[in-house]
């Protein structure tokens, strides 16, 4: 007894131990820590969240490549061979009569009225000096600095980063402006330093009749249709184009400029004889020149000499835009087929298996006919034939066009129909672009039918094709199958 007594006080003594003073027992409450936080701190740790998502989301976007988009649009082209045509102009070559210095003041391809002052000779350098000491571009006003802008701007706003072939002709047209404007200043001060003093050494060429001013020539300058030969036509013919603008110094009976006096012109054109004969029931034609992709009216005659054909266009615009051209490449509009307009940086080429068509089969689960590819059961490791789903792809008259991520080479594919069998690995490319209406990169097969230095235009209409008001990426570069742009 004594012993479970002893046993009683000792198991109080330790409930005593795990009480508090006094001997009493009591319960130690649990932490919370969400009691004593208030609702500010939820709110704040929310915002503080979504914050930060949104900070991720803007650096993700400010490094993410930029897609330029481009939405197709229609255009008709015509499907006939093009032919090269000679120019055929009213025009002639002004000689300067002395030997001098020399100062132009008409911008090439822009008109001179008649007596229009063209260019000055100066048989010394003192006044051909002080001109340009007072012509300079500091000398220009700010009607003129504006004008100089307008180019520019111009440029600018037509501009995208696949034009290079247009960069130095903008340097022409900005060098060209700003030197005519210099010079129109060149003519003020010419008259009031010519007041001065003796001019018997300065000599100022003027214009006989009005017309456009070009500074380039050829050897077949002035020549009419009765002058024409067959060897004009032949390819690599040179019609010895040179410039005629001199940088200073030039000798007497040294050709300054071309002047072409008539807007109206014609163009030459050796035809075959199954076109010429399609073409003798005209009187007028609508035909492309140089790759523009709007068709220009003209007039039209034709002209059989010996066994060559001939197609003399009549033209009474556009003389100024062709103006430093000779040979023109010209395409007859006698059938035209519409198409879609491209830029040619959209354009790509994508790799595909070829396959043959022979090896489709018919299958009941899937509406349409699939490939029968050899594999392996991984239960049971007995041979099975694996469906391929050709989802869209282009065919010719002997092999289906199959995407590379749905087979490897090597892989075979059977007809168990035919017993034919086939080893996946002969590859051919297709041209496309990529379209990005669902929001991602989704190659597209297009054929082209016309081209110029900055568009093809392609047949519409294909299945599972390129579709009018379609957007594609601009660049094919950046574009990478089913990558999501948006």
């Amino acid at each position: 007894m004594v012993r479970e007594m002893s046993n009683r006080n000792d198991g109080r003594k330790e409930h005593i131990k795990r009480g508090q003073q006094g001997g009493k027992i009591t319960k130690v409450p649990k932490r919370n820590l969400t009691r004593h936080l208030r609702p500010e701190f939820f709110g704040a740790l929310i915002f503080a969240v979504i914050f930060i998502y949104l900070i991720i989301n803007i650096l993700f976007y400010a490094n993410k490549n930029k897609v330029a988009i481009y939405e197709v649009q229609g255009d008709n082209i015509s499907t006939e061979s093009r032919f090269t045509g000679v120019a055929l102009r009213k025009e002639n070559i002004i000689s300067s009569d002395y030997a001098g210095y020399i100062n132009y003041y008409i911008q090439n391809g822009k008109r001179s009225s008649k007596n229009g002052v063209i260019f000055s000779v100066d048989e010394g350098s003192k006044l051909y000096t002080e001109i340009l000491e007072k012509s300079g571009v500091n000398q220009l006003q700010d009607n003129d600095i504006k004008q100089i802008k307008n180019v520019i701007y111009g440029y600018l706003d037509d501009y995208s980063g696949f034009r290079f072939d247009e960069v130095a002709e903008f340097k022409r047209e900005v060098s060209d402006t700003i030197y005519e404007l210099v010079n129109d200043t060149s003519i003020e001060n010419m008259k009031s330093i010519a007041s001065i003093g003796s001019t018997s050494a300065f000599h100022i060429k003027r214009a006989e009749e009005a017309g456009v001013v070009s500074y380039r020539n050829d050897k077949l300058c002035g020549i009419d249709f009765e002058q024409v030969t067959d060897a004009m036509f032949d390819k690599g013919y040179d019609v010895g184009q040179k410039n005629l603008r001199s940088t200073g110094l030039v000798s007497a009976g040294e050709p300054i400029c071309r002047v072409v006096t008539d807007e109206n012109w014609q163009i030459a054109v050796k035809v075959p004889e199954n076109v010429y004969i399609s073409l003798l029931e005209f009187e007028t034609v609508s035909v492309y020149i140089n790759d523009y992709y709007l068709p220009i009216e003209c007039g039209l005659k034709t002209v059989q000499r010996g066994s060559s054909y001939y197609a003399v266009l009549s033209l009474d615009k556009y003389m100024p835009m062709y103006i430093d051209d000779r040979l023109l490449t010209v395409e007859f509009e006698s059938s035209v087929e519409g198409g879609l307009k491209v830029p040619l940086s959209a354009i790509t080429k994508k790799e595909f298996y070829l396959v043959p068509l022979t090896l489709l089969c018919d299958d009941h689960q899937y509406t349409g006919q699939v490939f029968k590819k050899e594999g392996y059961s991984e239960e049971t490791g007995n041979p099975i034939y694996i469906p391929v789903y050709p989802s869209k792809y282009y065919s010719d008259d002997y092999y289906a066009y199959i995407d590379t991520e749905l087979l490897d080479a090597g892989d075979v594919l059977d007809n168990p129909e035919t017993g034919e069998r086939f080893k996946v690995g002969l590859t051919n490319t297709i041209e496309g672009v990529y379209i990005v209406n669902k929001g991602y990169f989704q190659f597209v097969r297009v054929e082209r039918i016309r081209q110029n230095a900055e568009y093809a235009i392609v047949k519409k209409g294909a299945r599972d094709g390129l579709q009018l008001y379609d957007h594609i990426a601009l660049d094919a570069t950046q574009a990478k199958d089913k990558q999501i742009i948006y």
